[in-house]
């Protein structure tokens, strides 16, 4: 995975865009379907409805995956498949923290060429979700990560990143 330069104002205006349709149809949706199966099959004596209540979310949630699916090729999600996808990877880094915490304090190059990547999407990610309040300490781990990597002499980019080293590193 690589870093793109993708646009804020289209990224936050897509994405609220899906969020409204997903609200909309997940609402529509689990009413419509809870409402006909309790005019169907509901008890008015006890007035339980809860499983009838629990099919129709369950039926909007299978909506809206259906929907997130169908759309998940189209140009409209590109910028929100891009965010989502640099999510994941930096999920993946996370998940292997402590073993790449052990490599990075080794001078592993791979360690602070995952290092560097995973803190420049962070930035960028929280830029894109106007993320102000953990910049500062974000802007600090890469200053640090930044003299670590002057005072080793190493050239680093984002651009040496791929999910691959998170294997040679035998951390995932």
């Amino acid at each position: 995975m690589q870093l793109h330069t993708i646009d804020k104002a289209l990224y936050r205006k897509r994405l609220n865009i899906l969020i409204a349709i997903s609200i909309a149809v997940l609402l529509l949706t689990s009413l419509g379907v809870s409402n006909i199966l309790i005019d169907f099959f509901g008890s008015e004596v006890d007035g339980d409805n809860f499983w009838w209540n629990l099919i129709g979310v369950a039926s909007g949630l299978a909506v809206i995956s259906a929907l997130f699916k169908a759309m998940v090729g189209k140009p409209f999600m590109a910028e929100v498949n891009y965010v989502r996808g640099l999510k994941r990877e930096m999920n993946r880094i996370y998940r292997s923290s402590k073993k790449l915490q052990t490599a990075l304090e080794a001078n592993d190059k791979n360690a602070i060429i995952i290092s560097y990547f995973n803190l420049q999407a962070s930035k960028q990610v929280y830029q894109l979700d106007n993320n102000t309040l953990t910049m500062d300490e974000l802007n600090t781990k890469i200053e640090l990560l930044d003299d670590k990597i002057e005072q080793l002499g190493l050239v680093i980019s984002v651009e040496d990143y791929h999910s691959d080293l998170l294997k040679q590193l035998s951390i995932e």
